[in-house]
């Protein structure tokens, strides 16, 4: 759920990810790792549209509620990404912390 919301929030402000996951010296992938890219790539599979080839929409993310991001998709649709997240928390900074349940 982590990786998720942190590829929206990137996505939605015109970033992208490098997730850093290698193979093994023996050539295997570890099977926390596999599991976590098929269930990105199984979004993706999904939703992809909304993430290949987009771009920062007007408003970044929605005021009233944090955990929903927006895009502009390169066919000039206006997609919105809404994570659901147990806990937000504000810091002294004003950065958002995310309870991921």
């Amino acid at each position: 759920m982590l990786l998720l919301l942190t590829l929206t929030v990137y996505c939605s402000c015109g970033g992208n990810i490098l997730i850093n996951v290698g193979p093994t010296a023996d050539g295997m992938i570890i099977p926390v790792y596999e599991e976590r890219l098929r269930q990105l790539g199984s979004w993706l599979q999904v939703n992809g549209e909304a993430i290949y080839a987009s771009k920062p929409w007007t408003h970044q993310n929605d005021t009233v509620t944090p955990a929903v991001w927006l895009v502009i998709s390169a066919v000039k649709a206006v997609y919105k990404f809404c994570i659901y997240i147990e806990n937000i928390i504000s810091d002294r900074l004003g950065l958002m912390l995310y309870e991921v349940v």
